[in-house]
């Protein structure tokens, strides 16, 4: 991790005289992100060298990921930072405020993602469907889906961390790219099956099996959208409730 405290943002050359200070959204294996306004600022682990050897963040990814690209519903870098000495160490992303955050539980402001509607969910699935066409038109593969790569903000979801995100200029992009999307559709209806439902470890693998046979499915979009759009007035709750009774019996 580097010690830097001052930072330079490279569009606009503001000075931030120390970045520790300002909130901190969150941390994961190749950096930290601080909140900076309607900014989110996220400070990169390692050096340049071992960053491109495990595929991390470079400058070259980031302005790549920042050119060309409008993304609705993946928050990608806009901008980037550097130390002092002009090294880059971090980049810029639009700031996304997650309903569902500890911070707002007791509150007014806190929702679960399964509250939302399925007229929320298809709109989502919608634009990010939109959003890895252009990603797969701009030759970018999309990678390292985990569950800290959801936020749910008052829009419903959001994907975040474009770190391990590559440029891939092979034939298989669209496929591949397609099959994450899949994936990142079911794994989300998986993390929201498990906010009111406790599985033992045989149900778990059932679906996962599930998540595997759906990322794979070239249908399942088409079919999910159609079911969504039939119970748009249900809860994402009541929807995948249902769903997942199919799925285990």
């Amino acid at each position: 991790m580097t010690n830097a405290k001052s930072i330079i943002l490279d569009s606009s050359h503001e000075v931030i005289p120390n970045i520790h200070v300002l909130e901190k959204l969150g941390a994961g294996h190749d950096g930290i992100v601080f909140r900076y306004g309607d900014k989110a600022l996220k400070l990169l682990k390692y050096d340049v060298t071992l960053r491109r050897k495990k595929g991390l963040m470079t400058y070259d990814k980031a302005i790549a990921f920042s050119d060309n690209l409008d993304l609705r519903r993946i928050t990608n870098p806009i901008d980037t930072f550097s130390d002092v000495d002009g090294n880059f160490i971090g980049y810029v992303m639009n700031y996304l405020d997650a309903v569902n955050s500890p911070k707002k539980e007791g509150t007014s402001l806190y929702k679960k993602p399964t509250e939302f509607t399925c007229s929320d969910l298809f709109d989502s699935m919608l634009e990010l469907a939109l959003d890895f066409e252009n990603l797969t038109y701009n030759k970018i593969l999309v990678s390292d889906i985990n569950r800290g790569s959801y936020i749910y903000t008052d829009d419903f979801l959001h994907l975040c961390d474009m770190d391990k995100y590559q440029i891939y200029s092979a034939a298989d992009l669209a496929s591949k790219n397609n099959t994450t999307f899949n994936f990142v559709i079911s794994k989300m209806l998986f993390f929201m099956m498990q906010y009111d439902n406790e599985f033992s470890s045989q149900e778990r693998k059932q679906l996962s099996a599930w998540v595997k046979n759906c990322s794979n499915s070239p249908e399942f979009l088409s079919t999910l959208l159609e079911e969504v759009y039939k119970k748009r007035d249900e809860s994402i709750g009541e929807f995948v409730n249902v769903k997942v009774k199919k799925i285990l019996h």
